[in-house]
């Protein structure tokens, strides 16, 4: 039974998640993370079935790749600012996954990480579906690097942009460049309710944080270890 009400259940927390954000729009109330922690504590009370409720909800998890490719239209509405800063955008992106792989595999390990946990956070700053890929090419554990890519992106789209600021990074394209480095998707959508061009500009760099890691990741692993 509960597979056919999980949907319009996930559906109507997220609406409702929604508008208390709209009314009091504090970061802790940001609506995927209500919306997240209400059904995981619907699923221990009630003791539901994650099967059932995976089942149930499919039609939800198909959209999200079409819905990544919608942040494609803020990217062409910006295409004549991107081109020239192209350069220093790829560069970014480029410096984004080194930093990454580097506190992976040499900082974590400084505090107690073992390696399987190091190549499980090694791609938490990108998109879940490639972030999982690269995790499994370096021998990572697939269902904490789905949760550190969720928390990355709730860092970012709760408080990223706030963080920026408050160090003096106001520059719309460097804030953009910066959330789409470190917060994917999660972080790219706040902007995009917020500001066009840091929306653009963090669609962008999550798309290259993205081929970057899904190419460089799994060679630097293989040539360092």
């Amino acid at each position: 039974m509960f597979v056919y009400l999980a949907l319009p259940l996930t559906l109507a927390v997220f609406f409702l998640s929604k508008y208390l954000y709209s009314r009091k729009p504090w970061p802790i109330l940001h609506p995927f993370l209500v919306s997240m922690v209400v059904l995981i504590a619907l699923h221990l009370i009630f003791n539901l079935d994650y099967s059932d409720y995976e089942s149930g909800t499919f039609l939800l998890n198909a959209m999200l790749e079409p819905a990544v490719v919608a942040l494609a239209i803020p990217l062409y509405q910006q295409v004549h600012l991107i081109k020239q800063k192209l350069t220093i955008i790829l560069i970014s992106c480029l410096l984004s996954v080194f930093i990454a792989f580097t506190v992976a595999f040499y900082l974590l390990p400084i505090l107690g990480a073992d390696l399987v946990t190091s190549a499980s956070v090694a791609g938490q700053s990108i998109t879940t579906a490639i972030a999982v890929e690269v995790s499994r090419s370096l021998g990572g554990i697939l269902s904490l690097t789905a949760a550190m890519v969720v928390f990355a992106g709730l860092l970012g789209a709760t408080v990223g942009r706030s963080f920026l600021h408050f160090v003096g990074v106001k520059d719309k394209q460097a804030v953009g460049i910066a959330v789409g480095c470190a917060s994917h998707a999660l972080g790219t959508a706040k902007l995009l309710e917020e500001c066009q061009e840091e929306g653009a500009f963090s669609s962008l760099a999550l798309i290259v944080c993205a081929i970057f890691s899904a190419l460089l990741m799994p060679l630097f692993y293989t040539l360092l270890f």
